[in-house]
């Protein structure tokens, strides 16, 4: 290749760069928004109120399909009376103000430790009355409650949830900077079209 066609192939990649970094400029506001919308989706799917929604549906024998049409795939381990009771024991322990507090390993430990003894009194007194048909199923019931309220309290361990937000949030920002800060012109930015 001669000099001369060297020169216009360089010259001709240039101009290609600086259109393509023209059209990402224009299209940063949708990237912008196509961002917080995955952003949202992110927190969405570990929103406390979906995750008890989740639980309860499971314990009434439900499952939710992506449509918002739910179908029995079980038995129901509780009727409306065992399900009002355990919605406000979840309820009262996976929320925003639990996720996003500062739990050491020791509080979370005391307060599973209370909640259990809890639970296990409330199924002593009331296993009837809440519906339940076989004994065995007093612990599948247990254990679906006391693991996905440890779970949550887990986030809040070490403030770790407002660091994951914080994280994500700053992700954003930095990447979105990285693409709106234009390249110093240089020789090429001469030959514009």
């Amino acid at each position: 290749m001669n000099k001369e066609l060297y020169e216009n192939y360089e010259v001709q990649q240039a101009l290609q760069q600086e259109q393509l970094n023209y059209q990402q400029v224009l299209n940063a506001p949708a990237l912008h928004e196509q961002m917080q919308q995955n952003q949202s989706a992110l927190v969405e799917q570990t929103n406390p109120k979906k995750v008890i929604r989740d639980i309860i549906l499971r314990l009434q024998g439900l499952e939710e399909k992506p449509d918002g049409e739910l179908r029995t795939i079980a038995e129901a381990k509780l009727n409306k009376c065992g399900i009002d009771n355990i919605w406000y024991i979840l309820d009262s322990h996976i929320n925003q103000n639990i996720i996003f507090s500062h739990l050491d390993s020791k509080e979370i430990k005391n307060i599973m430790n209370q909640l259990q003894k809890d639970l296990v009194d409330d199924f002593t007194l009331n296993w009837k009355e809440y519906g339940i048909k076989k004994k065995t199923d007093l612990d599948i019931i247990n254990n679906s409650i006391l693991v996905n309220i440890y779970l949550a309290m887990k986030r809040a361990e070490g403030q770790n949830e407002k660091n994951w937000i914080g994280k994500i949030s700053v992700e954003n920002i930095s990447s979105n900077s990285k693409q709106l800060v234009n390249k110093k012109e240089g020789i090429w930015s001469k030959f514009r079209l």
